[in-house]
């Protein structure tokens, strides 16, 4: 068995994958490390490639001196080459680190320490269409090594971003398998129109939700103007810079990472049992002055139920926990990659392949992936380089027809005291209320398969020293199809108790089978011309580049139907004959941009640097002659600690610098071709006679004025290290004010206008805060390492103007200007009506009259805020944060003792609002059950200082069902978001085997959440969309994983 091999099964046999990966992983641990070379005339020479904090480095090369033999350094900055002589000198090198030349004199076992250049600031970091020294950047940007996440346990790399970088919030708004990406926003909210950031994979812009993370460098965050203003109007909302892996000079690596892990959700809300549903149900009954449904007897036999008595009659009194009965538990993901990496002077090369596996909560539903990357780089000649890149992946999700949330509304809704099943097998009907059928019934087969290529040529023109020239074209071809299959729910039974046995009648359910199948394919070009230019003279540095970018996109979609199958199988061909049962259609789209980038950069002595940025950039969205914006930026910097005054008289600081930036960024408004007027064509559109024929009419207004919205940026920065590197630091302060944003009129027009008035670009809002990053590295002593990295983030936004509809017009307690966008407002709840609050003929003393319906004690008092003596929709106002948090945090310690190593990251968000409603606190709404959180502290003359209010009925009751502030939550939450315990193996060990590392580790994911709301929803999920969904618990939940994994380098 392979690690790509895929391994399908049922409930009963989830074990057997997560046995066999198991065995992949141990099978090649045990044989390597039993296994040992006899010695040979030649000699290993194996070790550590240390940074100035004894940090392992990663990737730094090592040749022996004056031969073409070489290496590089692996995990944890382990090395091993074997050379010829026992007096060879290693030549160590790292981009940002000095050269070192190490003589072995005998030595075959070393830890190499290499020093920084100048200061620990001296690494590169990639920019917009190249890479800049990190001293020299004046800029705002943060960069993440993949090393720190690539080992967690996650199918989707966007999830692992959360907490580790500084202004960047990844909120995942689903657990469910291929719609599992997170919600990414760059320092919060800066408009009412897209807020989602631009992402460029090795230059381009792409998707990186679907990479394998091993297969990933390192992402680099472009937060304020100056950074990000060669994108033009694709920048405004920040860029998200993905780099690949490449090969690297040395003799071939090899490396093999691989991983097994369980999940499980991270909340499933806790719903009542049997007994408690009917004794809740019939209390909720009296209150609402009817007749309680449940006897005492039927009370009597849940009960027992409940207890587990040995008389139970579990089908006449029925005690179902549906979720925790119909899901899959500690359900298996499992990931590998191996990759071959290696190089010369002429050809440096990458290859990877991936392979992902993880299951669903449902039997039916599973994920597969493949991922194969290939980087080469070919010295063609002595300035010509030739860049050859693929990257690829092949998705395969199983799901059922019926969409999750369908199911889990199901849940949130299903009496416990319904059966799912009898004790005979059979399926219960509950007069029509079944759930397996939604996890059971029919299947959704998506199929996705994505190329990205690549093909640069770099040439040197030697005739003036530092220009070159670069071409880049890229082609991204793109399938998905999708076949849905729906079939009718089989039999169930009705079950009747009054006879002795039981009997059982069979109820089944009309129609055949039908299938939709849809086909999309996507063509994305990129072409590049980029000018580089950069040279020293004396103290002066100067870089000049200019780019000429186009891209088009090219989308087709085709889909087909077909009805009454007489047969199962998913074949369009096999439905029905019956042209009524066929359905067709299809459409297709194209697009174009086309942009001109220039930056330009001044360095003085390496103390004094400036920079000047930004693109003429042209879409087609908007109208011939008004296609075309401008979007310049500037930026200063200066290194105070190359100044006497501080390098002479303050020791501990070993580097600070100071930097701003101004400038302006865009981004698209709307959809294309607002600029014209939009026609739709009808089939059954117009009376013509007796007939009903085809027509056209106008869908929309034109605008044919309408432009991107405009970012103008202010950022300003310091940075620095301190106590000879041991501690690095970086603190922004960022404003932004973005105009243009669309908004639609508030004027009413008459009916016979036929259409509505078409957006305006007049809305205005700004976004302010701060955004710091924290680094401490300590070696204690040769064996004991620690290290913090810590992050924070403030982000607050505000509406200048905007349109406000008629209602908050002229309302300032419900206006929405001058406010955080997506605030809470609704009626501000001021505490639980008592007894004592009525007089003896039920009649509020001298209270505001509610206006939703009659109030009883244990019923929300609302405030009148108007002073009108009545409560009612006049009466909201705001009541809270928007649920997108203004603050968001991460803390990473680490602690490395000998070959173990603790790495632990916290994150956490503050000052949000979650509404939560519906069936997760009105209990029995709509027929619904009733949440165990609620059945233990609702309102009762003995528990008058309830958080819920009294019961009511299955309607419940109008007036505390408003949007108020009773119902919304503190989504403040701190997680453990990564826990890892890991183990590398000693030189020692090593030593007599063809290997450089050896790492074993145990990892998990999503470990435990302090939270406020976590009964009802994932806290990180209520941040990442879903609405009205997610505050009814009506969502596919994130996943708690455990896991176990294995990493070679030979």
């Amino acid at each position: 068995m392979n690690v790509l091999t895929r391994v399908k099964f049922s409930m009963h046999e989830k074990f057997i994958p997560i046995v066999l990966h198991c065995r992949v992983l141990f099978v090649p641990m045990l044989f390597l490390l039993s296994s040992s070379i006899f010695a040979q005339n030649r000699i290993t020479v194996s070790g550590k490639i240390l940074d100035d904090k004894s940090q392992p480095i990663v990737g730094a090369n090592i040749l022996v001196k004056g031969t073409g033999t070489g290496t590089t350094s692996g995990e944890n900055g382990l090395f091993s080459i074997t050379i010829g002589a026992a007096n060879a000198t290693l030549e160590v090198s790292f981009v940002g680190f000095q050269t070192a030349e190490v003589k072995l004199e005998g030595r075959t076992n070393l830890n190499i320490a290499l020093q920084p250049v100048a200061t620990a600031l001296g690494d590169v970091v990639v920019v917009a269409y190249g890479t800049q020294k990190k001293t020299s950047t004046t800029s705002s940007v943060s960069t993440l090594k993949v090393a720190d996440i690539k080992n967690a346990p996650s199918a989707n790399i966007s999830n692992t971003l959360n907490g580790r970088l500084a202004g960047v919030i990844a909120a995942q708004g689903s657990g469910e398998p291929g719609k599992d990406g997170a919600e990414i926003h760059i320092r919060g909210v800066a408009t009412t129109g897209s807020n989602g950031p631009l992402v460029v994979v090795d230059g381009v812009p792409r998707s990186f939700t679907s990479l394998d993370p091993n297969t990933i460098e390192s992402f680099t965050v472009l937060k304020d103007a100056a950074a990000v203003a060669p994108y033009g109007m694709a920048g405004a909302n920040g860029v998200i810079l993905v780099t690949t892996r490449k090969g690297k000079t040395g003799k071939p690596v090899f490396n093999y990472s691989g991983y097994v892990g369980f999940q499980n959700p991270t909340t499933l809300v806790d719903m009542v049992n049997a007994y408690d549903y009917v004794r809740l149900r019939n209390l909720a009954d009296i209150n609402a002055g009817q007749s309680p449904v449940f006897t005492d007897e039927q009370l009597e036999g849940y009960k027992k139920s409940v207890e587990g008595a040995p008389d139970a009659d579990y089908d006449k009194y029925a005690n179902t926990d549906v979720m925790n009965t119909i899901r899959n538990k500690n359900t298996p993901i499992t990931g590998h990659n191996i990759s071959l990496s290696g190089g010369s002077d002429y050809v440096k090369y990458y290859v990877g392949l991936g392979y992902l596996y993880q299951q669903g909560l449902w039997p039916s539903t599973d994920r597969s992936r493949y991922n194969l990357v290939s980087n080469i780089d070919i010295k063609a000649t002595k300035t010509t380089t030739v860049s050859v890149s693929i990257n690829s992946f092949n998705e395969v999700i199983q799901r059922p027809s019926t969409d999750p949330n369908a199911t889990f509304a199901t849940a949130q809704a299903w009496w416990p005291i319904n059966p799912i099943r009898y004790s005979n097998g059979l399926e219960a009907y509950n007069n029509g209320k079944r759930i397996l059928p939604t996890i059971t019934t029919g299947n959704r087969n998506s199929d996705q398969t994505r190329i990205m290529s690549q093909l640069s040529v770099q040439q040197d023109l030697p005739f003036i020293k530092g220009l070159n020239i670069k071409g880049v074209f890229s082609y991204d071809p793109t399938t998905l199809y999708d076949k849905n299959w729906n079939e009718p729910a089989p039999s169930s039974y009705s079950i009747n108790t009054t006879t002795d046995p039981y009997t059982y009648t069979e109820v089944t359910v009309a129609g055949k089978p039908s299938l939709l199948s849809q086909n999309q394919r996507w063509k994305e070009f990129t072409y590049q011309g980029i000018l580089n230019y950069h040279n020293s003279f004396g103290k002066s540095d100067v870089s000049l580049l200019g780019v000429i970018e186009a891209r088009k996109t090219q989308w087709d979609y085709v889909a087909a139907s077909r009805g009454n199958f007489e047969f199962r199988i998913p074949e369009i061909d096999l439905g029905s004959s019956d042209k009524e049962d066929w359905g067709t259609g299809g459409t297709s789209s194209q697009t174009r941009q086309v942009g001109y980038v220039y930056r330009a950069t001044y360095a003085y002595d390496d103390k004094y640097f400036a920079e000047a940025s930004g693109r003429y950039d042209g879409h087609y969205y908007f109208a011939p002659g008004k296609r075309f914006g401008f979007f310049p930026a500037f930026s200063l910097g200066w290194r105070l600690s190359e100044e006497k005054f501080i390098r002479d008289n303050i020791s501990w600081i070993s580097n600070l610098k100071l930097r701003g930036s101004y400038g302006e960024s865009g981004n698209l408004a709307g959809g294309p071709f607002q600029y014209s007027s939009a026609m739709s064509l009808y089939g059954n559109a117009y009376n013509w006679g007796s007939s009903i024929v085809q027509g056209v009419n106008e869908r929309a207004e034109p605008n044919p004025n309408i432009t991107w919205e405009r970012a103008r940026k202010t950022n300003i920065g310091l940075e620095g290290s301190l106590f000879d590197n041991l501690i690095s630091f970086e603190a922004d302060y960022f404003y932004e004010k973005r105009n243009n944003m669309l908004v639609s009129p508030n004027s009413v027009v008459p009916t016979e206008y036929g259409i509505g008035l078409s957006q305006v670009n007049a809305g205005i809002m700004n976004n302010k805060g701060v955004d710091l990053s924290v680094s401490i590295n300590k070696a204690i002593s040769q064996d004991l390492r620690v290290g913090l990295t810590a992050n924070f983030t403030y982000a607050k936004n505000k509406l200048i103007q905007t349109y406000e509809n008629p209602v908050t017009l002229n309302d300032p307690n419900r206006s929405r200007t001058g406010r955080a966008l997506y605030s809470t407002f609704g009626l501000k709840a001021l505490r639980l009506y008592q007894s004592s609050d009525f007089d003896e003929n039920g009649q509020l003393k001298g209270f505001p009259t509610p206006t939703f319906g009659a109030v009883a004690p244990g019923d929300i008092m609302y405030a009148d805020i108007n002073g009108d003596g009545k409560v009612d929709a006049s009466d909201e106002t705001y009541i809270g944060f928007p649920i997108l948090p203004q603050v968001i945090y991460g803390i990473n310690p680490r602690v490395s003792y000998k070959n173990f190593d603790l790495n632990i990251l916290l994150q956490g968000s503050a000052q949000s609002n979650v509404q939560i409603q519906k069936e997760l606190v009105w209990p029995f709404f709509v027929g619904a059950s009733a949440t165990q959180v609620v059945a233990d502290d609702f309102w009762t003359p003995d528990n008058t200082g309830a958080r819920y209010p009294r019961l009511y009925g299955q309607g419940g009751n109008s007036n505390n069902q408003q949007t108020s502030s009773w119902w919304l939550f503190d989504g403040s939450y701190l997680r453990i978001k990564n826990i890892e315990l890991g183990y590398n193996f000693p030189e020692a060990a090593l030593a007599h085997i063809k290997m450089q590392a050896v790492r074993i580790y145990v990892s998990g994911q999503n470990v435990y959440t302090w939270s406020k709301i976590k009964q009802f929803v994932d806290p990180e999920m209520g941040q990442g969309g879903g609405g009205d969904n997610n505050a009814r618990g009506w969502y596919y939940p994130h996943q708690q994983v455990f896991s176990f994994g294995l990493n070679l380098t030979f």
